[in-house]
């Protein structure tokens, strides 16, 4: 990368923002971050093996070619992750970089649909319709799906809107918790157009807020408590329950087990999750596991202390954006002592929980569904077991001769 991108990079601030890579002057890629030092220092970091074969895979394919190819590099401070994802937006519709244009593509990209009727629905899909009789409006594109649903359920507490596509008698639930003004989706009960007039405003509203018109009312949002708990949504967005989309391997899981036979033939094991295709799934070429070496390691929270640091020594391998620990408090206390001693002057640090089975409780940050632990769970211990009984199976067989 050029030496004058590499300088704007290691001055960027640690704040909300949109960056544009430019080649010759001309938007090349455009792309937001809630944290521009950190974001844009990932693309400086390309995995040797890639750079020396020429091939990469997702992250680190884009980095690879932002590399290669950029010449410029400009910034854009904003003051929250809502108004990056809106800006990102806006500035990948008027600019039309090659390379968001290229990825747009794959359908890796979101759209805000509005149907065309007097109360109209509003939906999230991935493709547009070119049917240039189509009776939908589209907003976009958008590259963060989770971020972008985050948006719009706070959008529809301020701006209530109906989703439903078939008309009935009774109330439905959304008109029961105000996410949708009751009237729209009912069957014959408007006796004057104020209702409609309303429902029209806030169609207006949220239109004008996702393509970046209204900056006054994301602005507005930058004190109370429910701005606070968006942005850090926003920030562990690729961890929700809501299906979150992920951008690169930055966003995966890593969950760590401990298997022994009363304290010997101790070993460790870690084993990932990333979210691809609406869906966790496991990355088996990322599993790894240990034999214990400390001769002092004889319990499971050392044992996880142990293996914890000699994984953080692995700069090679992507750090996760979530630790997950099998076991209790103790055991989530001997990783939160390593974590903060690794990060102390690095960022970003992993988030950390831990779960014990038997009472089914959760120590740390809970940013991800109890249905989601528990399969990285079972499918670390899984792991593990195997492992602790081949070393087993050839502590016997040396025995045995």
């Amino acid at each position: 990368m050029q030496q004058n991108i590499v300088k704007i990079i290691k001055k960027a601030p640690n704040q909300p923002g949109v960056y544009i890579f430019l080649k010759n002057k001309a938007p090349f890629y455009v792309g937001k971050a809630a944290n521009l030092r950190s974001r844009l220092k990932s693309y400086l970091k390309i995995p040797a093996r890639h750079a020396m074969q020429g091939v990469a895979g997702g992250h680190d394919l884009k980095s690879k070619i932002l590399n290669e190819e950029a010449t410029h590099l400009k910034l854009i401070k904003l003051n929250s992750p809502i108004e990056a994802l809106i800006k990102e937006s806006q500035l990948i519709k008027t600019l039309k970089p090659l390379y968001n244009i290229l990825w747009q593509d794959d359908k890796n990209y979101f759209y805000v649909a509005f149907t065309k009727e007097k109360f109209p629905k509003i939906f999230i899909t991935h493709q547009p319709t070119q049917n240039p009789k189509s009776k939908i409006q589209y907003t976009g594109p958008f590259t963060d799906g989770a971020s972008l649903k985050i948006v719009m359920r706070l959008l529809r507490r301020h701006f209530p809107y109906c989703t439903c596509f078939k008309s009935h008698h009774r109330e439905c639930l959304n008109a029961q918790i105000n996410n949708c003004l009751g009237y729209c989706c009912k069957v014959n009960t408007l006796t004057d157009d104020r209702p409609y007039k309303q429902y029209q405003k806030n169609i207006r509203e949220i239109k004008s807020i996702l393509s970046g018109k209204n900056k006054s009312f994301v602005k507005k949002l930058r004190t109370p408590s429910e701005l606070m708990a968006v942005e850090n949504i926003y920030n562990h967005s690729p961890f929700l329950n809501q299906k979150p989309e992920i951008q690169d391997l930055r966003s995966k899981l890593e969950c760590y087990d401990i298997s022994h036979f009363a304290g010997k033939e101790a070993v460790g094991a870690f084993t990932v999750l990333v979210y691809q295709n609406d869906e966790w799934r496991p990355d088996t070429n990322s599993f790894r596991k240990f034999k214990i070496k400390n001769p002092e390691t004889k319990n499971d929270p050392n044992s996880i202390a142990e293996i914890l640091s000699r994984r953080l020594n692995h700069p090679e391998w992507p750090y996760p954006k979530i630790i997950l620990i099998d076991g209790g408090i103790a055991q989530y206390n001997a990783a939160k002592k390593v974590l903060d001693k690794f990060f102390i002057n690095k960022n970003p640090k992993p988030a950390l929980l831990s779960f014990a089975k038997p009472e089914k409780k959760i120590y740390g940050e809970k940013i991800i569904s109890e249905e989601i632990i528990q399969k990285a769970i079972q499918q670390t211990h899984r792991f593990v077991i195997r492992y602790h009984r081949k070393i087993r199976s050839k502590q016997f067989n040396n025995l045995a001769i």
